[in-house]
């Protein structure tokens, strides 16, 4: 039997019983799970941390893969924490969609220097409300910058 040094075997055993559930999940399997559709968008985004204290302390910004309903595939240079809250701004879609509370579910180094982190929100959104916008004048220069960092990512 596989026990931890402070006695909680069981808890131990459990965590390898879901590792093993993970490593059988496919691709097909996580995406059938998903809730909505994703929809591919480059927009830039602000990153900051969820608790009051340290709000304005630390500041990310990066550039979304993808945006569904409930969650965003973010890219951004630096790694942050799974299971950690933070507060996400569509920067070029600010008067649409305000911030957004979300929690990391993953992060992980695509190359060096940027991070593919997978944010889940806390409240669904209309994706809608960001594609509508494309089209503006300002957004496809910002989209343009937005590939600089996307771009690192597909090397």
């Amino acid at each position: 039997m596989i026990t931890d040094p402070f006695g909680n075997g069981d808890d131990l055993l459990g965590a390898l019983d879901a590792l093993g559930d993970l490593q059988q999940n496919t691709d097909q399997a996580i995406l059938a799970q998903r809730s909505s559709e994703r929809v591919n968008l480059r927009t830039r985004v602000r990153v900051r941390p969820g608790n009051a204290s340290q709000r304005f302390d630390v500041e990310l910004t990066g550039v979304t893969a993808d945006v569904s309903g409930g969650g965003s595939q973010v890219l951004l240079k630096r790694p942050v924490l799974a299971g950690d809250y933070f507060f996400l701004s569509f920067l070029d879609h600010a008067d649409t969609i305000g911030e957004i509370l979300c929690r990391c579910i993953r992060c992980r180094m695509v190359q060096e220097e940027v991070f593919e982190v997978g944010l889940q929100f806390e409240h669904n959104i209309d994706p809608s409300q960001l594609l509508s916008r494309r089209d503006e004048p300002g957004i496809a220069r910002h989209a343009a910058e937005a590939d600089d960092l996307s771009s690192l990512a597909s090397c």
